[in-house]
């Protein structure tokens, strides 16, 4: 009985554990230095961006933080040389850094920044020159001009630019943009799909809290993703975009939805059907309008990818098949009483 009583408060734990949510990084600026739950993201080196041959914003990527400096013009320069107690107070009032949850941007001198960090790992810069260095122990593989990937340990790093990107050996020069996208090696499916730019932007449904617990990113396309409501039954999207091709958006459930859960999604209220395979979702525009879905499960739980092959304005849903847990409990308990009863008998012939 006592066994019993062990295997059926396992199967209540198993149950409980697909109930997690997923933790949303959250960024802090202190003396210069950024940091978050999820830092590095993939990268460890320094980042440097121009203004007309300039060099304006200097980022130093570490294990734990990124350090963020910007250079001075010369008069100013001689005068925080001569009063280093100035520099961290004109510092924060040359750079207004705006900060929500786990968004990071600022601009200053020309030079934009924006950083993501949800867990998915996404920073996107607009310089004149942007270039980046010391980035030791990675294995470079230029892809084709505009992208190039580097891999470390179990993370793998997407560098894309509208124009040339340029390696020299050791640093890598990109002009006018960059995007740069970490993924863990289990991610390789996801991250060739961002590499081609099949996906236009990505939801985190962190929790049933509409206020506090979703957080969206658009990656092409501007393909943007918007929380209208969520609940235990339902989360509801509102998508709108301006791509002139199809796009798939990614909504990651977390571990707020086990892959045994059942689910039907709807786009703008009507029933749609799952593609065949993962191959099947990232060409949206196979299936002439009609819009797919296909589940994943991946390192930080599950995520569903759906395709829209033609973008205005869409409301996409997720309605879940509720049932009641503490029946699911009480079943799940009944059939290990039964089973073991049966073993019991028949040990006992």
């Amino acid at each position: 009985m006592k066994k019993l009583i062990i295997i059926a408060f396992s199967a209540m734990l198993l149950i409980s554990i697909c109930t997690q949510a997923i933790e949303v990084g959250e960024f802090r600026v202190d003396d210069g230095k950024l940091t978050g739950k999820y830092l590095p993201a993939g990268l460890e080196g320094k980042i440097s961006c121009y203004k007309e041959d300039k060099k304006i914003i200097e980022m130093v990527y570490k294990n734990d933080s990124i350090e963020i400096s910007i250079q001075f013009f010369d008069a100013l320069e001689k005068i925080v040389e001569r009063d280093p107690l100035l520099k961290e107070e004109i510092r924060k009032a040359l750079l207004p850094i705006n900060i929500r949850g786990a968004f990071f941007g600022f601009e200053y001198g020309g030079c934009t920044i924006e950083l993501h960090d949800a867990p998915s790992r996404f920073l996107k810069i607009f310089s004149d020159k942007i270039i980046i260095s010391e980035i030791n122990g990675y294995e470079l593989n230029p892809v084709n001009e505009k992208l190039i990937k580097m891999k470390k340990e179990n993370i793998s790093v997407v560098l894309m630019s509208d124009e040339n990107l340029f390696f020299d050996g050791e640093n890598i020069t990109a002009k006018n943009n960059i995007i740069l996208a970490s993924f863990y090696y289990s991610e390789e499916k996801i991250e060739n799909a961002f590499s081609n730019k099949e996906i236009g932007g990505e939801i985190i449904i962190a929790g049933f809290d509409l206020n506090n617990e979703t957080y969206s990113m658009s990656y092409f396309g501007e393909v943007s993703i918007e929380a209208v409501n969520i609940t235990e039954e339902k989360v509801l999207l509102n998508v709108r975009g301006n791509s002139t091709s199809g796009k798939v958006i990614k909504i990651s459930m977390g571990k707020n939805v086990c892959l045994s859960d059942e689910f039907i999604i709807k786009f703008d209220g009507k029933k749609i059907d799952e593609a065949d395979s993962f191959e099947d979702i990232l060409n949206p525009n196979d299936d002439g309008i009609y819009p797919e879905y296909y589940k994943l499960d991946s390192k930080e739980g599950l995520f569903l990818l759906v395709s829209i092959p033609h973008f205005s304005e869409y409301k996409v849903s997720i309605e879940f098949i509720v049932e009641n847990i503490f029946g699911k409990i009480i079943a799940a308990f009944f059939g290990i009483f039964v089973i073991s009863l049966a073993a019991l008998y028949m040990f006992k012939k």
